[in-house]
């Protein structure tokens, strides 16, 4: 399990309150101011406010504010809160998720995910791991882009009004336009951007070595601002297309990332999942690859409910 941070382990529409002990982890105030910043004056649909204290509602997924993560399992019977009964949820939970396709990878096996018994966190980290191990072991791609700067040999277009400001007392050099060919391209700033975000809050021994064996082979991109408009005007075609899932797990990780800009010590980072649509669409999987050949089975809807939205609305 996690080493350096707390883990916190509840049920759908379970309470905690202020000074409550659970799993051994105290939630103190720190804790509670923490979720109650983050729920802000809108709201967010994954839990409640109460008096000194939370109530969580029908999602389930991890919330991790700074070192401490909260895991929200599916609610079974509310006497059903042993660890072995925790464990028991959450390989359910993992497994209903691999069901409906949320959990893909390159890899040619789920069985090579180390990490399937701990939190859904670890999961999804590991994944963003092997994807980008696997863009790497198969070679980053290099795109062209016009670049600017001051240069000693002369290539490209001259640009003139800068190249007088610049260069009046350094005549030895150019500045110029040009084209080139190299790794610095958006899918490489945001893929970069997410492996030090994995650096700053992944709280799990077993990948930090990984996480740093990432930063250290992948080539370091300049830092840039991400939206869901960064992510809508990505176009995947056949040479990017590997890019695609590494990219997704991105957007979530990146899109659902809550800096704590007062303090800078509670950050938050919420992946969280609807359990009655995240139930519908295991039913209908499961149903569906079970069918007799005559039988047509439809969805309730066509619209993957997982994927980050704009805010705080969830999956």
């Amino acid at each position: 399990m996690t080493a350096k941070g707390k883990h916190i382990t509840v049920f759908e529409h379970q309470s905690i309150k202020l000074n409550q002990e659970i799993d051994g982890v105290v939630f103190d105030a720190t804790r509670l101011n923490a979720l109650q910043s983050f729920y802000g004056e809108n709201g967010v649909p994954y839990f409640s406010l109460i008096h000194n204290g939370v109530r969580f509602n029908e999602y389930v997924g991890v919330i991790q504010i700074g070192k401490t993560i909260i895991e929200v399992l599916p609610k079974a019977d509310n006497s059903l809160k042993g660890s072995n009964e925790k464990n028991r949820w959450r390989e359910i939970l993992i497994d209903m998720l691999f069901a409906v396709g949320i959990f893909e990878i390159h890899s040619p096996s789920n069985s090579s995910l180390k990490l399937k018994s701990n939190s859904i966190l670890d999961l999804y980290f590991e994944l963003f791991i092997k994807e980008i191990e696997y863009l790497l072991h198969n070679g980053l791609i290099k795109k062209y882009r016009k670049k600017e700067e001051n240069v000693t040999a002369l290539k490209g277009n001259i640009l003139f009004g800068k190249h007088i400001q610049q260069n009046i007392i350094h005549q030895e050099r150019f500045y110029v336009n040009y084209t080139t060919y190299d790794y610095e391209h958006i899918l490489h700033s945001i893929l970069y951007k997410t492996i030090k975000l994995l650096k700053q809050i992944n709280t799990n021994v077993e990948l930090h070595s990984r996480i740093g064996a990432l930063l250290l082979h992948f080539p370091e991109m300049p830092e840039i601002k991400v939206s869901e408009t960064t992510f809508d005007k990505l176009d995947f075609i056949r040479k990017t297309l590997q890019y695609k899932k590494a990219i997704d797990i991105s957007k979530l990780l990146l899109l659902k990332y809550h800096p704590d800009v007062s303090k800078g010590r509670n950050n938050v980072l919420a992946l969280m999942f609807d359990m009655n649509k995240l139930w519908e669409q295991f039913v209908y999987i499961s149903i569906r690859k079970h069918k007799e050949k005559q039988t047509t089975i439809t969805a309730q809807t066509s619209k993957y409910f997982w994927k980050p939205q704009s805010g705080y609305r969830s999956k």
